[in-house]
């Protein structure tokens, strides 16, 4: 086996090296950024996830805001107060314009939130809203209640979900049969122009912005999925900015004295799923066997070589009441998979699909998953999909096996656990393991209603237990951002949450 994952760490890194001249930001008036994913909606509540997170971070703005160091920061809210454990009641800025030339007023983040309340996509974020709840005394006051406490709720308001759209354009584009995430309109520094599907997204600066204007005109995303593609465009000048780059790519850039690279922790946990709706993975004992035949250690070093780090629970030892810390992953044992298989009613194996994306990582890790598992006596298909199409099949559950990723937009563990666990979130909302177990609901429920205390930690704690004994996940790599950029990038912050206020950037010839 190590022959076998020296074998691929040895094709991953067939890549040529060449140095490139320097590229200058003079006469610039537009940031150009490499990403290796298109977004699937620009509409806040239609979908959860990254890609689409990160554009839209670019175009909207929530009442509060999340900074990097996972500080809670007014934004479109002024002020806020809570005459009880359930009543929010927040005071909005003035004179704050939506790109249709709108002034937001407080029945827009009204209604924004009762479309958030009922949507599938994020009913587990703000779905606790109480029905007919909503009050607006004056144009810049909104009050409304939840139907039970939620201690993550201040920080969910940061979430993508809670976005504030203009009502205006939402009912103009629903009147004329057309999709609001296609057409958005938001209150952030810029303001859409155009989107090409897996090829570009187009941005250009709202010159009616409330905040601090960007310090370039235009903001152009280009989908490159091939990692080593978006090293190339940036040696050449032909990005600004590149997204995940890969292990192999590091030193490429690292030696070009014309680049920077940026690194810093997030807190995504990368993991192998499995679909416990469907046989034969609804049988605990299969689990068992799939995790016993693989060494996820030596899958991590061979794949991602130093690049964050071998994941050990549901989600990472940096976010609160984590027990990955005191986790470690499971001694390979090939013949105890094969018994657990031949109990379950397998003597002989059996064969199953591993669908994935094109994320390089990803593929490199199910090719040795794939030879890994073969030993057990497992035949495994690897299917690659594009992000879309990959992501519409696990939200209608056609999935076996698949290797995702999943970033908490707000640090608590509520935002981590319950969209990937609860019941209510199966398919659009997350659980793309279709895991329904009572015990698990109820913990998650219980957490979300409890303050931060010994009491909601003990709480947490059950909940990763029993996600540990009902293995729906296999633990696979806490992330690591790493960003490449031209050496003249200035004020790119990079940010835990797989999203990054590009809008800060500017160019050093530009100043």
């Amino acid at each position: 086996m190590k022959k076998r994952i020296a074998f691929v760490l040895a094709a991953i890194m067939l890549i040529s090296v060449f140095a490139l001249p320097s590229v200058s930001a003079e006469g610039r008036d537009t940031l150009i950024v490499a990403t290796a994913y298109d977004a699937i909606t620009l509409d806040p509540v239609a979908n959860n996830d990254s890609p689409s997170s990160h554009a839209m971070h670019q175009m909207y703005e929530g009442l509060l805001s999340l900074d990097a160091n996972s500080e809670l920061h007014p934004l479109l809210a002024e002020s806020w107060e809570m005459p009880d454990d359930v009543t929010y009641i927040f005071h909005l800025k003035k004179g704050v314009k939506f790109h249709n030339g709108e002034e937001m007023k407080a029945s827009d983040v009204a209604f924004s939130f009762e479309r958030a309340r009922t949507a599938p996509a994020v009913t587990h974020i703000f779905g606790g809203i109480k029905e007919g709840s909503f009050e607006t005394p004056d144009d810049y006051t909104v009050k409304f209640q939840l139907n039970e406490p939620n201690a993550a709720f201040f920080k969910c308001l940061a979430h993508a979900s809670g976005f504030i759209v203009s009502e205006k354009a939402v009912k103009e584009a629903e009147e004329a049969g057309e999709n609001f995430g296609q057409n958005p309109c938001g209150t952030g520094p810029f303001k859409f122009v155009s989107w090409k599907k897996n090829d570009r997204m187009e941005f250009e600066r709202f010159e009616d912005y409330w905040g601090d204007a960007p310090k370039y005109d235009k903001l152009l995303l280009r989908v490159i999925p091939e990692a080593t593609n978006r090293t190339i465009e940036l040696e050449s000048g032909g990005v600004d900015i590149a997204y995940e780059i890969t292990p192999q790519d590091i030193s490429r850039i690292e030696e070009n004295d014309h680049l920077q690279l940026l690194r810093t922790p997030e807190f995504s946990t990368q993991y192998l799923g499995m679909n416990v709706s469907k046989a034969p993975l609804d049988d605990i004992r299969v689990r068992q066997a799939i995790q016993l035949a693989l060494d996820m250690s030596a899958i991590d070093e061979a794949v991602w070589r130093g690049v964050g780090k071998v994941a050990t629970g549901p989600y990472a030892d940096s976010m609160q009441y984590s027990l990955a810390g005191d986790w470690t992953q499971p001694e390979r044992d090939v013949e105890k998979a094969k018994e657990l298989l031949a109990e379950a009613g397998y003597p002989d194996g059996l064969s199953l699909t591993l669908s994935t994306n094109e994320k390089t990582e990803r593929v490199d890790m199910a090719t040795i998953i794939k030879a890994m598992l073969a030993e057990a006596g497992i035949d495994l298909k690897v299917e690659v999909l594009e992000w879309a199409a990959y992501i519409q099949k696990l939200e209608a559950g056609e999935q076996d096996l698949f290797q995702i990723g999943w970033t908490p937009d707000a640090p608590d563990p509520d935002m981590a656990l319950w969209p990937c666990f609860h019941s209510s979130a199966m398919g659009a909302g997350g659980n793309y393991v279709y895991l329904d177990d009572e015990e698990i609901d109820k913990l998650l429920e219980e957490g979300r209603a409890t303050q931060d205390s010994p009491e909601r930690e003990e709480i947490y704690h059950k909940i990763q237990e029993r996600i540990e004994e009902l293995k729906p996940w296999i633990y696979e790599h806490n992330g690591e951002v790493v960003v490449g950029a031209q050496d003249y990038v200035e004020n790119l912050e990079l940010s835990p949450y797989a999203w990054h206020p590009i809008y800060k950037v500017s160019f050093k010839d530009a100043e």
